[in-house]
């Protein structure tokens, strides 16, 4: 059964906050603790195509949510606003786009989404299509792909309740089997060819007054939809723990596993993150997190202790303070580099105004510099108190712009490189900034194995 969800209802489910930074420019934190001494800048590999108006209106743009890497240096990216995958080569270049085109019904909210690569050569993606109205609509579940990007339907997941929608999302693997979360209905899913069952989690019945409780579950639904749970999912090298970030509830929860794949009781791991989403491992077990709502990529060791990676900064420094006629605005000018900031007072008369039908805009510039290269972003303040900040220029290193998803390179020489989705749905900036990003940690990533 499909059923319609209005946009506003998706966006609020989907943790969107409508958050601005609040000044400054941004940059990538380098860490000068010992213990992050070994992790890179970041890196643009591809700039996709942003929405020309609303990222919730046709076209949408090339927004991008999910990556899987293979074995022998391939990336796979999902476009979900285009019903597509994404195949990039051993040189982080796409090859021939799109690798696969799923039949477009140009919906909100419809399409691919969490991607796993089987070393054994298959491609498997999950696919939202609940959320259509259209009965042309790919099935709502998992596909399975092949080398050459033909797709066809591996299971259906369905919430069961009648006008509740399902939402597949990450996936992983199990020796048989797949995992597939579902965010939505706040289970996760054991997924064989042609059928599906819970494997963790307790399935609502659709009973209002009785939404199950506990730690995978999502918020109780609200009149305007369901909300967002379980998301990104990441397996021990054992697979004797599994990880799972709950992005409605701001956790990562971990379930035991025994020997024979069954789960036991989930329980919170970390809490306190704004809005995780895809998860990663590195060969000593540190989780990395891309907190889709905080613009931060974490990582989170063994015993629970959280370090930033990456994430947008404002950097302090010199003042220049420039005076309307009824207030004063006090705005900051940095230049910053990887160790160390210089900063210059400066101080004008002049006050940088443009009124416009009673609204007083005040522009600032901030200047940053990373690895020798100076770009300027800007920052807006109207009158109403809203502010958003430019992305800077290309020259400068890339932002963060709502990270949903964070995986390591499993070929030689990238297996030290964790690549980055920035999805930008919701993006604080005046220009969404989608994209495919990457930088180094100096340790590598767990393989992806069955």
């Amino acid at each position: 059964m499909r059923t319609e969800l209005s946009r506003r209802a998706a966006l609020k489910s989907l943790g969107a906050t409508g958050v601005v930074l609040a000044g400054g420019a941004t940059i990538i934190s380098a860490q000068s603790d010992e213990a992050s001494s070994d992790v890179g800048e970041l890196e643009l590999v591809y700039e996709f195509e942003p929405p020309e108006g609303s990222p919730q209106e046709p076209p949408f743009g090339q927004l991008p949510e999910n990556v899987a890497a293979s074995p022998w240096g391939a990336k796979y990216v999902s476009v979900p606003t285009q019903a597509q995958i994404w195949k990039f080569g051993s040189d982080d270049e796409p090859v021939d786009p799109p690798f696969v085109q799923f039949d477009s019904t140009e919906e909100f909210l419809v399409g691919p989404t969490g991607l796993e690569y089987d070393p054994n050569g298959r491609l498997y993606s999950a696919f939202v299509s609940d959320l259509s109205s259209s009965e042309d609509a790919e099935t709502n579940g998992v596909y399975e792909i092949d080398d050459d990007g033909e797709y066809e339907l591996y299971a259906e997941i369905s919430s069961g309740v009648e006008d509740f929608p399902s939402f597949p999302n990450d996936i992983t693997l199990l020796e048989h089997s797949l995992l597939v979360t579902d965010s939505f209905s706040g289970v996760i899913w054991e997924v064989k060819k042609g059928r599906t069952e819970v494997w963790a989690g307790e399935l609502w019945d659709g009973d209002p007054d009785d939404f199950p409780s506990g730690p995978l579950v999502p918020p109780a639904p609200t009149a305007g939809g369901p909300q967002f749970g379980p998301n990104g999912l990441q397996f021990t090298e054992n697979k004797d723990t599994l990880y799972v970030a709950n992005s409605g509830k701001g956790t990562i929860v971990e379930i035991p596993v025994d020997s024979f794949g069954n789960p036991g009781e989930p329980e919170v791991f970390v809490d306190g993150l704004v809005a995780p989403d895809g998860l990663a491992m590195d060969v000593d077990e540190n989780l990395y997190v891309a907190d889709n709502g905080a613009n931060q990529i974490l990582r989170i060791s063994p015993d629970g202790d959280v370090e930033v990676l990456a994430e947008n900064e404002m950097e302090g420094g010199a003042e220049t303070t420039t005076t309307s006629a009824n207030e004063t605005t006090t705005t900051t000018n940095a230049t910053t580099t990887a160790n160390e900031t210089t900063t210059t007072e400066v101080e004008t008369t002049t006050a940088n105004e443009t009124t416009t039908e009673g609204e007083t805009t005040t522009t600032t510039n901030a200047t940053t510099t990373a690895n020798e290269t100076t770009t300027t972003a800007n920052e807006t303040t109207t009158a109403e108190g809203e502010t958003t900040t430019e992305p800077a220029s290309q020259e400068s290193p890339p932002i963060l712009d709502q990270p949903a998803d964070v995986t390591f390179g499993a070929a030689d020489g990238q297996r030290e490189t964790v690549f980055v989705v920035n999805l930008a749905l919701t993006s604080q900036f005046e220009e969404p900034t989608p994209s495919l990003i990457k930088f180094d940690v100096g340790i590598e990533g767990l393989r992806v194995e069955r």
